[in-house]
């Protein structure tokens, strides 16, 4: 067959080309998690680092999944906080700069959130910082964070109302309790974990030899604080308050 010389030609050797193009110029996802998020995360809430929310009259109540490990641009980054609050909350977690990953705060009204903090097989330098505060308003914090992961540090304060606070089973640390008219609980699965040094100091988990040679605790740690109202301290995984046993009132024994 005699094919015309103004007739089109198939170009075979151009087909791998334009595919090939057509796949690298496909743009990549906005997220690459490095990290896994716990089982059981919201598949449709997409992780973020450096959150705040604030209101002066109406609750706070949402799901989160939180990774510290995530790089956002620096205009999206958490305010840093008023120069008298941060000061309260670097005395009651002895440390840190005042830049929350988390930061849930409510003039009148409920604090609520339950926070899926990612894993990662190489976690960033410091500890994954949280706090959470009300003036006019209970507050129950959810946490779970599976290991391996970086060192938590949780702040809790109630002026006028409860403050509960559910822990990861992976948790290992001090946990500082104050209350100034109020009870305290905790769950009896969580009490046996504690060691209590009076005052409202307990240590979650056992200690290595090596950290008590430690100046700084380097590892996670939680301070739970509430002027007016009771404190519950759980784990994650358990129904709040179903199965509790009396730390003590006014201060944690």
């Amino acid at each position: 067959m005699i094919i015309p010389q103004d007739a089109p030609r198939s170009d075979k050797s151009s087909e791998p080309a334009t595919r090939k193009a057509t796949e690298t110029d496909i743009p990549p996802p906005a997220y690459e998690p490095a990290s896994v998020a716990p089982s059981g995360a919201p598949p449709h809430i997409q992780p973020a680092n450096f959150i705040a929310i604030s209101r002066r009259f109406g609750e706070v109540k949402d799901t989160f999944v939180l990774d510290p490990t995530l790089r956002v641009p620096h205009a999206m980054r958490v305010p840093p906080m008023r120069v008298r609050h941060a000061r309260r909350v670097r005395r009651a977690m002895r440390g840190g700069n005042g830049q929350m990953h988390l930061s849930l705060s409510a003039l009148m009204g409920e604090v609520s959130a339950e926070v899926y903090v990612v894993s990662s097989e190489t976690p960033q330098s410091g500890k994954t910082r949280m706090v959470a505060t009300s003036i006019m308003g209970t507050i129950r914090l959810q946490l779970h964070a599976p290991a391996p992961r970086a060192p938590i540090s949780v702040y809790i304060s109630a002026r006028m109302g409860e403050a509960n606070l559910l822990l990861p089973r992976s948790f290992r640390g001090p946990l500082r309790i104050s209350v100034t008219l109020g009870e305290v609980e905790m769950s009896a699965a969580l009490r046996i974990m504690t060691t209590t040094f009076g005052d409202g100091r307990v240590f979650v988990g056992a200690w290595t030899q090596g950290e008590l040679e430690e100046g700084v605790w380097a590892g996670d740690e939680a301070v739970v604080d509430s002027k007016l109202g009771s404190v519950y301290v759980g784990y994650d995984d358990e129904d709040l308050k179903a199965t509790t046993s009396r730390v003590g009132s006014s201060t944690a024994e």
